[in-house]
């Protein structure tokens, strides 16, 4: 009768030493120690590790941790950088585009429309007060509404364009 081989143990079955195990990842045994000191690699004996499992822990790690743990892995932080940089090109891309302004440029070309129609209207009584002295009232009516009108057509005339305006000339100081 012949001999029976002895069945080989699978690869990923095999156990290894720290110094292979840390052979095998490109790192020292004393860093494979500290991995299994932090429970990232888990050892079956003293100084042993099950090669495919370890092989697993230490990819998960390299990766940032695992899925399952809840909690923002390495790889999630990168991915997320990337996207805020990839956003931010492209709203710079639109500013010099002109496609959009700073909040703050806005605000204060509103407020500057708003200061300026206050203050026309606000002229209108002042300004029409000596000249209709002793008017009948559909007059002062209708001053008072042109003048009103005056005023709002400077609103109107208002474009995208002064926005630009305003920024390039606050751009230049």
């Amino acid at each position: 009768m012949a001999k029976k081989k002895p069945e080989a143990e699978p690869l990923h079955e095999r156990s290894v030493l720290t110094s292979e195990l840390a052979a095998i990842v490109g790192k020292t045994p004393r860093w494979i120690n500290q991995l299994s000191r932090q429970k990232v690699l888990t050892q079956v004996g003293r100084g042993k590790y099950v090669l495919g499992e370890s092989i697993q822990q230490y990819i998960e790690h390299a990766a940032g941790g695992r899925e399952e743990d809840k909690q923002p892995r390495l790889i999630d932080y990168k991915t997320e950088h990337e996207r805020v940089k990839a956003e931010k090109a492209q709203l710079e891309l639109a500013k010099m585009k002109g496609e959009l302004h700073l909040a703050a440029d806005i605000e204060l070309l509103l407020n500057d429309l708003v200061v300026t129609i206050k203050a026309r209207m606000l002229a209108i009584p002042q300004r029409l007060a000596p000249e209709l002295d002793h008017e009948p009232a559909a007059v002062i009516e209708e001053a008072i509404r042109r003048e009103i009108h005056a005023a709002l057509s400077a609103l109107a005339k208002y474009t995208p364009s002064m926005v630009a305006g305003e920024m390039s000339g606050a751009d230049d100081s």
